[in-house]
């Protein structure tokens, strides 16, 4: 367990490192560990299995012996797939064009259930107890730059077979995002690290989701975050910087360039 979860951690602080680009995108990945990637990442962690998706294929690997992983499988995957995301029993693909979902109970095979469409635009995704928080941006690595979409949406995957859009948020540039205890930490391009405090409210049996901004540093240009037991970990192509999320304002605890 040791040999997989280092594996797993240097793939993380690999993507974290990430520069721009659709061969860097990706998406936040809870794995059966403790160790989480950056929501620009292309591979996801579930169970003894490490998934990773190019341009056209989502490559599949057994790590139950960390220490001789094994390509056992490979499917295809729409061509404009960016971002990873493994929850429950599901994979969830960010793409340019929309959010694609895979049943995962047979390991080595991901069918393909349900899709979500967006506007073209660069599309990193995280989950948390089953809302989906998509950030569509006009970078300048995404697709489509003549159309300007730049927003946060929310989407109810409880039903990963008929997802649902619950709110559209307009934003900067929003870029990588993650959430953890509640809070939502979104890096928005030179508008900053975002914070919100997330509340949820079901009326008419329709979910909700509101937000509440708890913190905004203006002067950090970021490009992903990780969110994990009060520790926060945010990078851009020049550094990665740690700050302690306990408390608000954050307290920085160090830079590494």
């Amino acid at each position: 367990m040791q040999s997989k979860t280092l594996i797993i951690a240097l793939l993380s602080l690999i993507c974290i490192g990430c520069g721009g680009g659709s061969d860097s995108s990706s998406s936040s990945s809870s794995t059966s560990s403790t160790s989480k990637a950056g929501s620009m990442s292309r591979f996801a962690v579930s169970g003894d299995y490490l998934y990773t998706i190019n341009q056209r294929e989502m490559n599949i690997l057994d790590i139950s012996d960390a220490k001789n992983p094994k390509k056992v499988s490979k499917i295809s995957v729409p061509f404009d797939v960016e971002t990873l995301f493994s929850y429950k029993q599901n994979l969830y693909v960010g793409s340019e064009s929309g959010l694609y979902i895979y049943d995962n109970k047979e390991p080595t095979q991901p069918v393909r259930v349900a899709s979500f469409s967006h506007a073209q635009s660069c599309d990193p995704v995280v989950i948390f107890e089953d809302i989906a928080y998509v950030t569509l941006s006009s970078g300048n690595n995404c697709w489509n730059k003549e159309r300007e979409v730049n927003r946060l949406e929310i989407v109810d995957v409880q039903d990963p077979y008929n997802p649902k859009i619950i709110r559209a948020i307009d934003m900067f540039e929003p870029k990588g995002l993650a959430v953890d205890d509640g809070k939502l930490f979104l890096c928005d391009g030179e508008a900053g690290l975002k914070v919100f405090e997330l509340s949820r409210e079901v009326d008419n049996n329709r979910t909700d989701i509101k937000l509440k901004s708890l913190e905004t540093q203006e002067g950090i240009d970021c490009y992903d975050v990780i969110a994990d037991k009060k520790n926060l970990i945010v990078s851009n192509q020049e550094n990665i910087r740690q700050f302690d999320y306990s408390s608000f304002p954050m307290e920085e605890q160090g830079e590494i360039k």
